[in-house]
């Protein structure tokens, strides 16, 4: 089964390919002609009971912004990634978990990963709503600056007014193009997903890492519709950790992952 990396909405794939899932967090998401959805039968937590979690969890003090910005924040040690820098994420979850009757008395691993992964898919779609509301910024603002005669240098500079609120609770982003927090999204795989899951990759961030690693990188056919570049290794070790967390022993397992695009 190939599944997408670690895109969960198909506006954010770059390179799509035959036969590849989406992953559905357990939102109750819908299909589209296109892409096709896959979601384990394992889930936890029912949709409406992930969805309000989720609403629960952002509601807990922190703005959108923040709490997307510390999802996203990358690992660059055993310490950072599951110490200090998660430590209020997990604790979080691990307090809304024991506060929710449905489902405290299920394994702890499998609802905390399915709760991120959801956080994730709000991450993107906050992503996409900030662009939808731009783009008709840039629309509106371009014809209201004409309309009252301002120059292109003031248009440029009330616009990006306009829009600094929208920015500062913006999901982390390099240029033109959105961060995503693919080392959460590999952890929650490595709970959630079936043992034959292949997983296709466009994300230049994970690539870079990973040949930074000097990670094993080789060509094979018969997996993807075309000859395509793979790298397998234990999750733990794609997240560039340098061991394996004593208490996240599902790390362990090793994971192949398809490059989707012959560039990276």
């Amino acid at each position: 089964m190939l599944i997408y990396f670690p895109e969960m909405h198909e506006e954010l794939i770059v390179e799509k390919v035959e036969g590849a899932l989406l992953f559905d967090p357990g939102v109750d998401r819908e299909q589209s002609k296109d892409t096709l959805v896959f979601r384990p039968e394992n889930l936890p937590v029912e949709p409406e009971l992930c969805k309000r979690m989720i609403a629960d969890f952002v509601s807990y003090g922190e703005s959108m912004g923040k709490m997307f910005k510390m999802l996203a924040m990358p690992a660059s040690s055993d310490k950072d990634q599951f110490g200090e820098r998660s430590s209020a994420i997990e604790n979080e979850l691990n307090s809304l978990i024991s506060s929710t009757p449905e489902v405290k008395e299920t394994g702890t691993e499998l609802v905390q990963n399915q709760v991120v992964l959801a956080l994730v898919y709000a991450y993107e779609e906050k992503q996409l709503e900030l662009a939808e509301i731009e783009n008709g910024l840039n629309k509106k603002w371009s014809g209201f600056g004409e309309s009252i005669g301002l120059d292109e240098d003031d248009q440029a500079d009330q616009h990006a007014m306009a829009i600094g609120g929208l920015i500062s609770h913006s999901p982390v982003q390099v240029g033109d193009r959105v961060v995503l927090p693919w080392q959460k999204v590999l952890e929650g795989f490595a709970v959630l997903l079936p043992e034959n899951s292949v997983l296709v990759t466009s994300d230049a961030d994970a690539v870079a890492i990973w040949r930074d690693l000097e990670l094993d990188f080789y060509e094979q056919e018969g997996i993807l519709p075309e000859k395509a570049t793979f790298v397998r290794d234990k999750a733990w070790k794609l997240m560039g950790l340098s061991r394996l967390p004593e208490e996240k022993p599902w790390l362990d397992r090793k994971f192949l992952v398809a490059l989707a695009a012959s560039e990276l």
